[in-house]
């Protein structure tokens, strides 16, 4: 799976969530196909690379009937749309459905996240 591949971005948020760093960026600028609006990112302490993605991104063309944005999660084993709909373009509900989606996938349902800054 290829991780996104960001030029430069301007970092919205920050959270702690358990032992992961969250950083949520906007004003992305990519040499990837997807045209981002915003990217979670999910850094475990004492690393330096993300281990999950979620992004906000245009949807394709055909799909925007179901919505102009895509929730889409990359990780090492997955890279998969995972809702179509306006919402996304929102930061906060997009905030709200990252953080969530991480902990199902890095099993910290025992954790809460704790906006830093």
């Amino acid at each position: 799976m290829a991780f996104p591949n960001i030029q430069t971005a301007i970092p919205l948020k920050r959270y702690q969530y358990g032992e992961y760093g969250v950083t949520v960026l906007g004003d992305i600028e990519s040499k990837d196909v997807a045209e981002y609006k915003y990217l979670m990112a999910f850094v475990k302490e004492g690393e330096s690379a993300p281990v999950v993605f979620v992004s906000s991104e245009l949807s394709p063309t055909d799909k925007r009937s179901e919505g102009r944005y895509q929730l889409r999660v990359i990780n090492s084993t997955m890279d998969e749309v995972m809702s179509v709909d306006d919402v996304w373009a929102q930061l906060e509900g997009f905030c709200e459905q990252g953080l969530n989606i991480g902990s199902q996938l890095l099993g910290l349902d025992d954790d809460e996240a704790y906006p830093l800054g």
